[in-house]
């Protein structure tokens, strides 16, 4: 079988054109190539190229990936919820200092064992047949008020027993007792004070009764004149209340009617002779039980 060079080649097509190659074989090639031929059909194939390259996709970016941890930013309040807080306490705080303040303005203080009452106490106004009556002032030391006369007379002899003057008087559907008289509620109130040191509590008020005496009768001047004079006494002062005088004086109350009262005075006015100034008060308490209405 003789060898020959002979040149053979195939075609491609690329973009609808077709390109044709050879090449040198030799020719045992060849007859494997054309048996080959033999055996199978035209094989050609077109290759398609694309005009444009397609760039591929390009994966997603990824954030940079720490090598240690980072730690966490502090937690920070916002101004807006601080200043709520703030304004919570602060109004919390200011709340809570009124309401001391007026639980303080509230709170009821104990009594103190002596104290003045200025309220007067009178009874209702009378005339009697011969025209208008008097209207006595009094500044008396007041040891109590009581429901019933049974308690204000045992006070008053627990009173008694300790040398001090004290007499009931009702008035209003109540039982006062009274422990001495004064001129002004300023001697009254030393007066209180004096008793006070027996242990004794006691109040000093002033009060004008409505009396049985007839305006122009000098019963009133009299009773007026031995109460500073008494009162002075027990409290060791002074006083310019002229005795003599006021025994003259005696000689001028009427007291019409009322004989008990004009008795009551000639016996203060003897006994405070005799430097008597406690027994002397408890008969001027007398003369006022004995004229009062």
């Amino acid at each position: 079988m003789d060898k020959s060079n002979q040149e053979n080649g195939f075609t491609i097509k690329i973009n609808g054109q077709e390109k044709s190659f050879k090449e040198h074989s030799d020719p045992i090639e060849e007859g494997r190539t054309e048996a080959a031929a033999v055996e199978s059909p035209d094989e050609s194939f077109d290759w398609v190229l694309p005009n444009e390259i397609i760039p591929a996709p390009n994966p997603k970016k990824k954030g940079k990936i720490h090598p240690y941890p980072q730690p966490r930013r502090p937690w920070k309040l916002k101004t807006p919820f601080i200043l709520a807080i703030v304004a919570i306490v602060v109004g919390t705080s200011l709340g809570v200092l009124a309401i001391r303040t007026i639980t303080a303005e509230q709170t009821v203080t104990p009594p103190i064992e002596v104290e003045e009452e200025t309220p007067a106490v009178v009874p209702p106004a009378e005339q009697t047949s011969k025209g208008a009556t008097a209207t006595v002032q009094t500044f008396l030391v007041q040891g109590g008020v009581f429901s019933t006369e049974e308690a204000a007379k045992e006070v008053q002899a627990t009173l008694q027993a300790k040398k001090l003057p004290a007499e009931v008087f009702k008035m209003e559907n109540e039982y006062y007792l009274f422990l001495g008289v004064a001129e002004s509620l300023a001697a009254t109130k030393e007066l209180a004070l004096e008793y006070k040191t027996n242990d004794v509590d006691v109040f000093w008020k002033e009060i004008r009764f409505k009396t049985k005496i007839a305006e122009d009768d000098a019963a009133v001047d009299v009773y007026s004149s031995l109460a500073e004079l008494s009162a002075a006494k027990l409290r060791n002062t002074d006083s310019s209340v002229d005795l003599q005088q006021v025994t003259k004086q005696l000689n001028g109350v009427k007291l019409s009617g009322n004989k008990e009262g004009k008795e009551r005075l000639i016996e203060a006015s003897e006994l405070l002779q005799k430097n008597q100034a406690g027994e002397a008060q408890e008969r001027l308490l007398l003369f006022l039980q004995a004229i009062v209405f």
